[in-house]
């Protein structure tokens, strides 16, 4: 796996993707105020749904996380101007954070929630994404610089840094 490089989006197909692991980046170039919107669904390895994130292009722009959120929310903070955006998505056992050109935008935690069943269902370990209905996300990739290429028993394996070790 190259990290570096960006995988075209395919709508309604899983990919397997460790979020925990690896956080999420993709590319869009929609304008604000097209209604354009990122939809993605996060499932378990064995196919079973969590939730999903939305993000849509309205004026202002505004999120969705499902199971957590009861309705479409505006940012907190005024997103970057420039139209070609890369986002950064990632969960903790806590909290979905995300990231529009470097700046963070939404830092979300999960009990602080008014459904109940938004810590439990996005607890769950997700390890694949499913890009549905999706309107603006081009292309996406795991975040770079948060792997490096190891060698295991004679083998090139891609590893999460800790430390500055592989493991």
């Amino acid at each position: 796996m190259n990290v570096s490089d960006w995988t075209d989006i395919t709508r309604n197909g899983k990919i397997d993707y460790d979020l925990e692991t690896h956080p999420l980046q993709i590319m869009t170039d929609t304008a604000v105020g097209s209604s354009e919107q990122v939809y993605i669904f996060f499932l378990t390895a064995a196919g079973s749904y969590i939730g999903s994130i939305q993000l849509t292009f309205y004026n202002p722009p505004k999120y969705y996380i499902l199971s957590c959120a009861s309705s479409w929310t505006p940012f907190p903070v005024t997103l970057p101007v420039e139209q070609d955006k890369v986002w950064t998505i990632t969960k903790t056992a806590s909290a979905i954070k995300i990231e529009c050109n470097g700046e963070e935008v939404l830092n979300y935690l999960f009990s602080e929630s008014a459904d109940t069943l938004c810590v439990t269902k996005w607890s769950q370990d997700l390890e694949q994404i499913k890009f549905f209905s999706d309107t603006a996300s081009d292309a996406y990739r795991a975040q770079p610089g948060t792997y490096t290429q190891c060698i295991l028993f004679n083998y090139p394996i891609v590893s999460y840094i800790v430390n500055k070790h592989c493991i």
